[in-house]
């Protein structure tokens, strides 16, 4: 992830352009934090019904596809059973 101030992403807004594809450019402007999402050629409609900005980045939906196909496949590592079982799992 790299933070960059909204003077420095204005002066080399290209740079940034082009690292958003590779990874988290956050650009801090005043008290606010904005971050650079690639959309790819279209953009997406939220799937969430309470449109939670989670599912705006694509990267995101990908993960959730590729466990989802793991999990079909039975390729799941963890069972949890119970809440005894979460709280192991978190350290808790």
């Amino acid at each position: 992830m790299l933070v960059v101030s909204s003077r420095d992403f204005r002066d080399n807004q290209r740079k940034y352009f082009d690292l958003a594809s590779k990874q988290r450019v956050i650009i801090k402007r005043k008290r606010e934090f904005l971050e650079l999402v690639p959309r790819g050629s279209e953009i997406p409609e939220n799937p969430s019904p309470s449109n939670d900005p989670y599912f705006d980045d694509p990267r995101n939906i990908e993960r959730i596809l590729i466990s989802s196909e793991q999990a079909s496949n039975g390729e799941i590592a963890v069972t949890l059973k119970s809440k005894e079982d979460i709280k192991k799992m978190l350290g808790l």
